[in-house]
């Protein structure tokens, strides 16, 4: 709506302006007040439409006015893509959080992550913004020291402390195993970054974001609908449900392309849906392989202890 207010204003103006300067001498009050009829009726017809929704919208809540059901299958189709979202990004905080469990590192890395994806944008105003701020690229999830690279290394410094007595030699050993899997550990979280959290967390975000815009312009064209078909039922003389009736076929139009336009974008989510499943199974793999590895390691070290 805002867009439509900007659009009347500069009707407006550009009405205004079309009395130039160089006929002010010969303008007439009737010029004028034209002009001006012109930008202000198109702002007194948008007025109305949202005084007939918001009246509308207000006798829904009451129950006092009829209102237009979608059909059961949309109904079915927008809650379905609607669910999958909800579930996705739960998912994807949750996922985030187990890959950082640190609040203060998880906080950093969402915002250079932001600030990268701004640094990169096509809006140079945007880009120039970002280029002032001092951030690391992308996620610094597989940079850092994980938390079996800091066990390792303790345990080692106090292995070298104690030299050749028994557990000085064992902590050696165990330390260096945990810093071992404490690399094996940032691969694999480069890895689960690149190959499951990123693509899921950024799937269908874009087409989620056009569906949830375009299906507010479905409840404002049902609204318009409801309105309109209100009117008729309302109407006391035959020009009035004449005009009412016009508009009612107006309206319908208007709905049922904005409907049919909503469908096949929730269709389309809905298809495509699938394709989180690909991510999920990554994140399977990722951590078999981690798991593996990590396995092999430690059971090489149980088994040089034990001699």
């Amino acid at each position: 709506m805002m867009s439509s207010v900007s659009d009347y204003g500069q009707k407006l103006t550009r009405s205004v302006s079309n009395l130039s300067a160089n006929s002010v001498g010969s303008l007439k009050m009737e010029d004028l007040g034209s002009s001006l009829k012109d930008g202000l009726g198109a702002l007194g017809s948008m007025s109305v439409k949202g005084f007939d929704r918001a009246k509308q919208f207000s006798q829904e809540k009451m129950g006092s006015a009829v209102k237009t059901e979608y059909d059961q299958e949309f109904a079915a189709l927008s809650g379905r893509v609607e669910t999958t979202r909800t579930c996705v990004n739960n998912t994807s905080t949750a996922a985030r959080n187990f890959l950082q469990p640190n609040v203060s590192a998880r906080l950093e890395d969402m915002f250079n992550e932001k600030v990268t994806v701004a640094s990169e944008s096509n809006n140079a105003n945007l880009a120039d913004l970002a280029s002032y701020i001092p951030h690391r690229k992308g996620s610094a999830v597989d940079k850092r020291q994980s938390y079996s690279e800091t066990l390792g290394a303790t345990m080692k410094t106090g292995g070298m402390e104690l030299g050749e007595l028994a557990i000085g030699q064992t902590l050696l050993e165990v330390g260096s195993t945990f810093q071992k899997i404490g690399m094996l550990e940032r691969e694999y979280l480069g890895d689960v970054y690149a190959k499951f959290f990123k693509p899921f967390n950024s799937h269908l975000q874009m087409e989620w974001g056009t569906i949830a815009a375009e299906k507010r312009r479905l409840d404002l064209a049902r609204l318009d609908l409801d309105a309109a078909k209100s009117k008729v039922r309302g109407a006391r003389t035959p020009e009035a449900m004449q005009a009412n009736e016009q508009k009612v076929r107006e309206s319908q139009a208007a709905f049922d392309r904005q409907f049919e336009q909503t469908k096949i974008l929730l269709t389309d989510a809905d298809r495509k849906s699938s394709e989180f499943c690909v991510y999920l199974e990554e994140f399977i793999r990722s951590q078999m392989v981690f798991h593996e590895q990590a396995h092999k390691l430690l059971e090489e070290a149980y088994t040089s202890l034990k001699k």
